[in-house]
């Protein structure tokens, strides 16, 4: 039987984005990004919304993100590495290696 780890950082208040819908206050420094990457190495799949998943895309291409440090390149790769599964209502883009279920059926369709 496989693992559930549910990971997602949260203010105290249980919000994930500040009053403008913006996540960025949760940004981890050096330390918490090592932290992570140990925590996370051994996962093989991800299951997001549509939202997060859009927000988490960038770590496809971290060579655009300013200030990437070590363990941000780490994470990067950890997370490439892994498969997605999307869970989304409607989808508006054909992204990287993902599995998309819609929100009123079982029906699953694979993107490249």
């Amino acid at each position: 039987m496989a693992k559930l780890i549910y990971f997602m950082p949260t203010s105290l208040d249980g919000y994930i984005a500040d009053e403008t819908g913006n996540p960025d206050w949760a940004a981890p420094d050096e330390d918490v990004f090592a932290f992570i990457n140990d925590l996370v190495r051994p996962i093989g799949m991800y299951l997001y919304g549509r939202k997060i998943y859009e927000t988490m895309a960038i770590w496809e291409t971290p060579d655009v993100i300013p200030g990437l440090t070590p363990s941000m390149l780490d994470f990067a790769r950890i997370w490439q590495a892994a498969d997605k599964i999307v869970y989304s209502k409607r989808w508006r883009s054909s992204l990287y290696r993902r599995r998309v279920s819609s929100g009123n059926s079982t029906r699953r369709r694979f993107a490249t």
